[in-house]
């Protein structure tokens, strides 16, 4: 048997082993459950939708005081004709919105920190439920919990992510994996990665805020063979790996969490070759979409959620065009049912249609990305107006700089803060701001103040990820 072992800083062991392995048992039980539906049909899989989304909607309309307002006189409505529930109305109606009488926001926060404090060996809230929290960076966070069979779905989508990537996850294997985000027992992904940390699946989690130089030291002695991190850190270990720093060969990588650029995928595969797979999931609603081993996109898990891009209007927008938000209602999700939860991603949803993917996977594709819509720069225009800057505005011109790294911190008075991480003097702080004023000028912005700066490293969020744009005016969780 292979010695699983580090000098410091070991993997947290959550709760008694025998619990671990009823609970991994059933995971993995809800994962073939899942892999069953691997060969769905799109008409296969609109048939589910709407059996799951007649029961969720009984079960909320008999269960939830809110919903029995929310929806009044829209009971047998399509769901394109619901209203949108925002985390803001989540958060004002969380004790009317959930289904057990028993859940209370106040103590549910309460038992958050005292988990916190105990380093997640508390008993469940009442005993049943997992809570997770969005982070909260702009002061409005959100709560989210799940019984025992939902957080068990929870951690099949997660599980169903490695395995699309070609990861098959069982009782036979042994695999060590490292987990490089936050270690808040607050966040879903913390909770996840303890839960899942066991004999078959040994983990070590590694806070992202940490320095990169201890990062890389305890990566170099757990040497695992799975790699799951933030895009950016997954970015920053590759460039410490390609430095000769950093020396694991992980045979899959998993990013989440931010956007992944089309420089964060070529240096991380320069790194350890085609290996890296991109995973899109959120707090509320665990995994919403992950590539398989095509590479060809994002596939949907349409058979745990249903999915609408929609423009600013909550209308629907056609695939191939970015939208402004997403709708997402969780069919699996009693406790705290989401019906039409606003997600604020820009998400462009593929041409291809799913019947024509080599892959066999019938889900529809995600083709791109481009963040939330606190990641839109506002700044004023030549004629007084606002202009709106999406991220891709930037990470076009930045990323064709030789440089190991950026970000864009925008500040009060409107002006910019350019950060560039050190790494090859060739690059010109004076050419580089040229070159944004120009960009900006070109696309209606009244000439803006900007000071490029070099640094040894990105500034990190509290949570560890590495933002590449940070809107002043950012009104949800940024990061």
């Amino acid at each position: 048997m292979r010695k699983v072992s580090i000098n410091e800083n070991p993997p947290t062991r959550v709760g008694t082993q025998a619990h671990k392995i009823v609970t991994i048992t059933r995971v993995l039980r809800e994962l073939h459950r899942l892999r069953t539906r691997s060969s769905w049909s799109r008409g296969g899989i609109e048939r589910h939708q709407q059996k799951e989304l007649a029961s969720l909607r009984a079960f909320a309309y008999a269960n939830s005081p809110f919903y029995q307002q929310f929806h009044r006189g829209l009971f047998n409505a399509p769901l394109s004709e619901l209203p949108v529930l925002t985390k803001r109305l989540v958060m004002d109606n969380f004790d009317r919105l959930v289904t057990d009488p028993k859940i209370n926001l106040e103590e549910a926060r309460n038992y958050l920190s005292l988990t916190a404090q105990a380093q997640n060996k508390t008993p469940r809230y009442l005993g049943r439920y997992e809570i997770a929290a969005t982070s909260g960076s702009s002061g409005s966070p959100g709560i989210f919990l799940f019984n025992e069979q939902e957080w068990v779905t929870v951690m099949a989508s997660f599980g169903r992510a490695r395995e699309w990537a070609g990861q098959r996850l069982d009782l036979t294997r042994r695999s060590k994996m490292a987990v490089v985000s936050s270690t808040n027992d607050k966040n879903i992904s913390a909770r996840v990665g303890k839960a899942a940390d066991s004999w078959f699946l040994p983990t070590l989690r590694l806070d992202a805020t940490r320095p990169l130089d201890q990062l890389v030291g305890d990566l170099n002695r757990w040497q695992p063979e799975v790699l799951v991190a933030y895009a950016s850190m997954a970015y920053f270990l590759a460039h410490e790996q390609l430095a000769g720093n950093l020396t694991i060969h992980p045979g899959k990588v998993f990013t989440s969490s931010e956007v992944t650029t089309r420089t964060m995928r070529e240096i991380t595969e320069k790194a350890w070759g085609k290996v890296i797979f991109d995973e899109y999931a959120a707090t509320e609603t665990a995994t919403i979409g992950a590539e398989c081993r095509q590479h060809h996109g994002l596939h949907l898990f349409e058979d745990l959620l249903i999915i609408e891009n929609v423009d600013e209007h909550n209308r629907p927008v056609p695939v191939g065009v970015f939208g402004a938000k997403l709708l997402v209602t969780a069919l699996f999700n009693r406790s705290q049912p989401l019906i039409r939860y606003e997600i604020s991603d820009r998400v462009k949803l593929s041409e291809i249609p799913s019947a024509s993917s080599s892959c066999g996977l019938g889900y529809p594709l995600i083709e791109a990305i481009e963040g939330r819509r606190e990641d839109i720069l506002v700044m004023a225009g030549k004629d007084q107006s606002q202009v709106q800057l999406y991220p891709n505005v930037f990470t076009d011109l930045l990323d064709t700089l030789p440089n190991q790294g950026w970000q864009i911190n925008q500040q009060e008075d409107g002006s910019l803060q350019v950060l560039l991480v050190e790494g090859n003097p060739a690059v010109e702080e004076d050419a580089v701001r040229a070159r944004l004023v120009k960009t900006l000028v070109e696309r209606g912005v009244a000439a803006p103040k900007i000071e490029v700066e070099k640094v040894g490293a990105i500034l990190k969020a509290a949570s560890g990820k590495s933002p590449l744009i940070r809107a002043y005016y950012s009104e949800g969780d940024h990061y």
